[in-house]
Formats: C-alpha cells, sequence, structure tokens
C-alpha cells in the first residue's frame, strides 16, 4: 500500500509528491482482522454499529505547520496585537464578535514593493511514522487576563477553527474566557479560518490587515469565506469530514475509476478556498497534511458509541493518523497576498 499526494493552485499543479504512511494504518488493519464479529449478534444496535464499515475507513483531513508558528504570526499576542483592541475596535460586539478578524503580522516590509509574505512556520518536524499528531508542542504561549490559554485550550497538533462565531461563542462558554470582551481574543489567537461567505458583517467581510514594526499596514479584502465553515465540514479541532459525492468544496471526497479491481486506486479531495488559504498562511502556513480514520477504541473509551455522526462543536469521532505528508515549503506561499486561488488537495491511495 502507498500513496501520492497531488496540491493544485488554481490550474497550476504545485507539489506532486509521495506520502508516508504512519503506525496508525497498521493499527487499523489490525483493528479490522481482530474486532468480533458476534457483535452483530448483540441485540444493541449501538454495538452492532461498531462494525459498519465506515468505521475502518478513512474520515477526515487536517492541516498543520510548524512549531514555532503557534508563537509567532497571528498567533502571537504582541505589541500590535494590543494595539488592534486597545484602539482599532470602538465596538467589540459587532466588529470582533461580528468577526471581521483582523490579523496581525510584523513582517511586512515597506521597503519592498510587493506583497509577498513568507509565514513563519519554523522548523518542522522530520517525517516519523510513530507520530500520532501532525506536529508536537503547538500550545500557544499567551496569557490572558491572567490565565495561559493553553490551560483551557492545548494545541492539538494542527491548524483549528475557532474563529467562526458560533464556535467561538459555544467552546468559550463556561471557560475563563467566556466573557464579550476575551472570547474573541482567545478565538483571534487560535485561528485559523475565517467565517463562510454567507456571513456579513457591519463593516468589510473577513478582512485582514498584515501591519509591519511602523504601525503602518497593507490591507487585504477576503472575498469567498472559508468553504469549511461555510458548509460546516470542519470541526473546532481543524478536521474536515468526509463528505458523500464529488464536490470538494464541501469536504473530504472520496472516489476510485472503473478499473479499481485492477489497479486498486481511490482519490480522496478536498478544497480550500482563497481565503481558507489566506488565513492558514496568516497562521504559519501549511507544512504537514493528515488524513484520519476514526479509532475506535479510543472513541468509546471517551463514551461515544456509534453510529458516529461527525459534529463540529461536539465531535463524537476521536481520530487515529493514517497517513501522513510533510513538505518543505509552504503550500500557502505567494508572491502575492492578493493573488491567491483556491487549493485542491488530491490524495491517491494504492492498495494494490
Amino acid at each position: 500500500m502507498r500513496g501520492e499526494v497531488e496540491v493544485w493552485s488554481g490550474d497550476d499543479l504545485i507539489l506532486r509528491e509521495a506520502n508516508m504512511l504512519t503506525d496508525g494504518a497498521g493499527e487499523l488493519l489490525a483493528d479490522i482482522m481482530t474486532v468480533s464479529p458476534s457483535l452483530a449478534t448483540i441485540a444493541d444496535p449501538a454495538t452492532q454499529a461498531i462494525l459498519d464499515a465506515s468505521n475502518y475507513t478513512i474520515q477526515a483531513i487536517s492541516f498543520g505547520t510548524g512549531p514555532d508558528a503557534f508563537r509567532s504570526n497571528a498567533h502571537a499576542k504582541d505589541n500590535k496585537w494590543n494595539q488592534y483592541y486597545s484602539s482599532f475596535l470602538s465596538n467589540i460586539a459587532n466588529e470582533v464578535i461580528g468577526n471581521i478578524a483582523l490579523l496581525r503580522s510584523n513582517r511586512l516590509d515597506q521597503s519592498k514593493n510587493e506583497n509577498e509574505q513568507p509565514s513563519n512556520g519554523g522548523f518542522p518536524s522530520t517525517p516519523d511514522p510513530v507520530k500520532k499528531v501532525l506536529e508536537e508542542n503547538t500550545s500557544l504561549s499567551s496569557n490572558l487576563i491572567n490565565t495561559d490559554v493553553s490551560s483551557v485550550f492545548p494545541g492539538n497538533g494542527q491548524l483549528t477553527n475557532f474563529l467562526p462565531f458560533t464556535i467561538m461563542n459555544a467552546v468559550m462558554s463556561g471557560t475563563d474566557f467566556s466573557s464579550i470582551a476575551a472570547a474573541p481574543k482567545v478565538a483571534s489567537l487560535l485561528g485559523c479560518f475565517p467565517e463562510g461567505s454567507g456571513v456579513t458583517y457591519s463593516n468589510s467581510r473577513n478582512r485582514v490587515i498584515y501591519f509591519d514594526d511602523l504601525g503602518t499596514g497593507l490591507e487585504v479584502t477576503a472575498t469567498t469565506g472559508s468553504y469549511f465553515n461555510q458548509f460546516s465540514s470542519m470541526d473546532v479541532s481543524g478536521f474536515v469530514n468526509k463528505t458523500a459525492g464529488v464536490n470538494t468544496k464541501l469536504g473530504l471526497t472520496v472516489s476510485s475509476n472503473s478499473n479499481f479491481a485492477s489497479n486498486g486506486i481511490v482519490e480522496y479531495a478536498v478544497k480550500l478556498s482563497k481565503d481558507d488559504a489566506l488565513f492558514a498562511h496568516a497562521y504559519g502556513g501549511i507544512y504537514h497534511l493528515g488524513m484520519w480514520t476514526i479509532d475506535m477504541n479510543k472513541t468509546l473509551m471517551n463514551g461515544n458509541t456509534p453510529p458516529l455522526s461527525f459534529s463540529v462543536l461536539n465531535n463524537p469521532r476521536k481520530y487515529k493518523l493514517f497517513c501522513r505528508k510533510g513538505v518543505s515549503k509552504d503550500l500557502t506561499y505567494i508572491n502575492n497576498i492578493n493573488n491567491y486561488q483556491d487549493l485542491t488537495i488530491k490524495w491517491r491511495i494504492h492498495f494494490l
């Protein structure tokens, strides 16, 4: 079994390389071979549902970056971040919770007549099939109201999805960051993807501003919103759910051709909107891709029983990393941040 990954920016192929299967793939095969068929004889429907084939196939994709990205880029609580919240917003309820989502960067060089802005992911970890997450040490270092953000929301190894208002409002409730002043600040640090195009704002939609050290800035206005949040395909932890059909804007699709019996090729595909790419860039870029199956043992131990319906807020599915792809150059790198195109990821697994 082997895999290969293609990444397309609009109509341009920017990457085609082999992936790496992880130990999770072997664990999944062991689970398939050892789960007891006798579960089908038990009257409880939830117990019978453990045998459903969907529990043992790839169900999600996620995106990661280097560990340093989570202490810099738009994850950083720096002087520009403080300036933004102290002077640029006169109405927090309308502007932040309405989620214009202004993101910060101190890397804009005004001496250059260009908009080239490489993200800072640091040094991503080397490929290792033993790893169970895309990246280690991804907790934020920021502190608000005398509380470490990571003590409430520890890093999970990948880009997460806290910016949409409905997600932010729900996950902050009952925490130290539940107030109308704290919640949007913490969400803006955690990131990493904008609202969907169906959300409108009191000013301009999904606006991103990159600041330089002098306080001047370059404004980029996003236009499409997030496909993930438009179609509710990404949960708060950053897992994009597998969807039916072939529309890659709706989530992770799966397909095979008429020659599957002879070639054994299954293709998974997903599309990031140009605003998804822009926001991911602001939060450190994309240096890792991962495909995930359901970890049935962990799911059951967490008190969740099949059938396991995907949920954006309270996803009962616990995942096991099946394969991953690391790249040496940020997939969201671009020479002009006003010229982003949709990114399409095609991931083919050869089972023969």
